[in-house]
């Protein structure tokens, strides 16, 4: 399960605009595409990368395969830059 870190804020710019990512600790203020923008607002804490794709699938005319691949490289790129974290569960 995933989560937004709690020093990272996202918004979207407007209706059909990009969504931006700022990391509040950094400073560093990213652009997402609809892709990205649509992962994040899907993590919740509670679901599944999994369940996050099959969210996602409605969304976006792709395959299950290739949106499987793009959901995993997204999230491996925002962790590694810490906008995201995984949830630990007790």
């Amino acid at each position: 399960m995933l989560k937004i870190a709690d020093d990272v804020t996202f918004q979207p710019l407007g209706q059909g605009l990009e969504t931006v990512i700022l990391s509040l600790n950094s400073g560093v203020l990213y652009s997402c595409n609809d892709t990205t923008a649509a992962f994040l607002f899907a993590i919740d804490g509670q679901l599944s990368l999994a369940r996050i794709i099959d969210k996602l699938l409605d969304k976006f005319d792709v395959s299950r395969a290739k949106l499987t691949s793009d959901i995993q490289s997204i999230a491996n790129k925002l962790l590694s830059e810490k906008l995201i974290e995984e949830v630990i569960e007790n």
